[in-house]
C-alpha cells in the first residue's frame, strides 16, 4: 500500500514532565515537528512550566518512503536563543497499521484515508 498523497493528522495535546531549563522563572515550551522538508510549530505556551497543553492539529502529507516524524520540544526566550528541552521520533508504521504510536510521546496521531 502506498503512503504517497495520504493526510496524517497529528494531535499535540501538550507534554508531561519536561526536563526545566529556567532557574528562576516558569518555561514558555513550544513543540516542532519535521517531516521531509515540512515543519509544524505550535504555539509557545507561556508559562506552560514542565507540563504545558497544546491541543492543536496539523495535516501533514506523506510521502512513500519517509516513515519517521521528528519531534522536538523547545524552551522560548525572549532576549537570548531559544533552549532545547527534548527530542524523539514516532515510528509511523505503528501509526499506518495500529492507528497510533504507543511510545511515551503526549502525542497523538491519526491516520487518514
Amino acid at each position: 500500500m502506498s503512503i504517497q498523497g495520504q493526510i496524517l493528522e497529528v494531535r499535540v495535546t501538550g507534554c508531561r514532565k519536561l526536563r526545566d531549563t529556567e532557574f528562576f522563572t516558569r518555561q514558555d515550551p513550544y513543540v516542532c515537528i519535521d517531516y521531509a522538508t515540512n515543519k509544524f510549530r505550535t504555539r509557545t505556551c507561556t508559562d506552560g512550566g514542565r507540563n504545558p497543553t497544546f491541543d492543536e492539529k496539523f495535516h501533514i502529507p506523506l510521502i512513500e518512503g519517509l516513515r519517521e516524524l521528528t519531534v522536538t520540544v523547545w524552551n522560548s526566550n525572549t532576549l537570548t536563543h531559544d533552549d532545547f528541552i527534548g527530542n524523539g521520533r514516532v515510528q509511523l508504521h505503528k501509526v499506518l497499521t495500529r492507528g497510533y504510536d504507543d511510545a511515551s510521546w503526549p502525542l497523538q496521531t491519526r491516520h487518514m484515508r
